[in-house]
């Protein structure tokens, strides 16, 4: 009994010196201010667990902790020790799952954003137009650009069926209207609708090799350095590599698969570019391979293409029949990727395309070419700077507005954007622009409405919140 009080002795003795060596070392300002940090995380951790506790209906202690066997010794009777922070969250866990919505919840993933901006044109039109613009195509106004809502659940392994939905509302959703949900911008201007059901498709991975993931449904492109979820572009403006060189959407199958660890390719049929009804009996092949050299790091290099009937099928005689024999319409997309140090992120995105039989039947094809450089720079983890260039040539004029159908029209343009994050969901921007039509050509409105001006300046600011 005397060596167990020894014991105890020395221990307690041990312990009041480490504490004081502990306080000792901990005295000093920069590690008591890193203490107190630690403090208000671990405060703030468990302020957002007792909101989820109450989310669910539960406050701690109510919930049933797993049986625990009393320690050789202890009272009968004794009060249960408190539940440790592990216990709550255990418990938080058993009872999500007791509930068979949110278990089948869990892995699904919710998001989306809200975009505003206003845009102002030095021309000042009369039009109140922004010449070749697709998504700021109004001039001196404020604007809802975007509202978004995004659910999605991703496949495993372990759960091979997935989907995903994303719902646009806004200006853009009028210019990204497919053919069959509801009416395009291309079906008629005056009556597009500010809603879109951007994707929406069902998802299951083939338990294959190293898993094949098939997509079907309505889906974005594989196309293009730019997307059409905001969020996902750094300047405010969209190009016109990606508003006329390209497709938004397609509605069809694909199918995805790693060959290895930096190849990875993506084949599919497809009703063509921006058709949930298809406009004739042709249906377009789509895809794209990714490769990430492991000798080059940080860097990845996509090739994708589309190739299939894309004319309508009355087009211009409507006795015609377009099948998959019919005049073609051909697109290579071009995406390369590098980050030579960490702060910088440099992308160059070459697009060519074809349309045969363009303008007549029997007639000549169309060509157009679009190269687009980007440059982003983080300067700090809340300021961000980029700038953009690009030149579009439309050969033939076929796919910018305001072309004289058979007449070569050349525009490049230069932006400099500005980001700043102003909270953890809130995004601030400002952009300049320049656009300038070549040969001099006469694309762009001035203030007394006429349309005979060579260029344009705009500038424009941007509020995002995204959640």
């Amino acid at each position: 009994m005397g060596a167990l009080k020894m014991l105890r002795h020395q221990t307690v003795t041990k312990l009041v010196i480490a504490g004081a060596m502990l306080l000792a070392l901990t005295s000093g300002t920069p590690v008591a201010q890193a203490e107190d940090d630690k403090d208000r995380q671990i405060r703030e951790l468990r302020e957002r667990l007792e909101r989820l506790e109450q989310m669910i209906g539960a406050k701690a202690g109510a919930l049933p902790t797993p049986a625990v066997a009393p320690a050789p010794g202890a009272l009968a009777g004794a009060a249960e020790a408190p539940q440790s922070i592990s216990d709550r969250v255990r418990s938080i866990e058993e009872a999500i799952k007791a509930v068979p919505l949110l278990s089948t919840m869990k892995d699904w993933n919710f998001g989306g954003h809200v975009a505003v901006s206003y845009n102002y044109n030095f021309r000042d039109p009369k039009s109140q137009n922004n010449s070749l613009r697709l998504f700021d195509d109004k001039a001196n106004q404020f604007d809802i650009n975007q509202a978004e809502l995004y659910v999605e659940k991703p496949t495993t392994e372990a759960s091979p069926i997935g989907f995903g939905v994303d719902v646009l509302f806004g200006r853009d959703a009028k210019k990204v209207h497919s053919l069959g949900l509801g009416i395009s911008s291309s079906e008629d201007p005056t009556k597009t609708e500010p809603f879109d059901l951007t994707q929406a498709y069902v998802t299951y991975k083939v338990p294959f090799g190293k898993g094949i993931d098939l997509k079907g449904g309505k889906m974005v492109t594989l196309h293009g350095a730019e997307v059409i979820r905001r969020t996902g572009n750094f300047n405010i403006s969209r190009s016109m590599a990606f508003s006329y060189a390209i497709p938004f959407t397609h509605t069809g199958v694909m199918a995805t698969y790693p060959f290895t660890d930096w190849l990875s390719t993506t084949l599919g049929i497809v009703n063509g570019w921006d058709n949930t009804d298809d406009n004739n009996r042709g249906k377009s092949f789509h895809g794209a391979a990714t490769v990430t050299p492991p000798f080059l790091k940080d860097f990845t290099l996509t090739l994708g293409g589309t190739w299939g009937a894309e004319q309508v099928s009355n087009a211009f005689d409507p006795t015609r029949d377009i099948n998959r024999n019919g005049p073609k319409r051909g697109l290579i997309d071009l995406i390369a990727t590098y980050k030579p140090i960490a702060p910088l992120t440099l992308t160059l995105n070459y697009d060519y395309g074809r349309q045969e039989e363009a303008f007549v039947d029997g007639g000549p094809s169309a060509v157009w070419h679009a190269v687009a450089a980007y440059a982003v720079y983080d300067i700090t983890d809340r300021i961000s700077v980029g700038v953009r260039g690009e030149y579009f040539r439309d050969q033939d004029g076929f796919r910018l507005p305001g072309a004289t159908p058979g007449t070569k029209l050349e525009v490049w343009e230069t932006t400099l954007t500005g980001r700043y994050k102003l909270f953890d969901h809130l995004f601030a921007s400002v952009e300049y622009r320049h656009d300038e039509a070549k040969d001099n050509k006469l694309v762009f409105d001035r203030h007394d409405g006429t349309q005979n001006a060579n260029s344009q300046n705009t500038i424009q600011g941007e509020l995002i919140y995204q959640f």
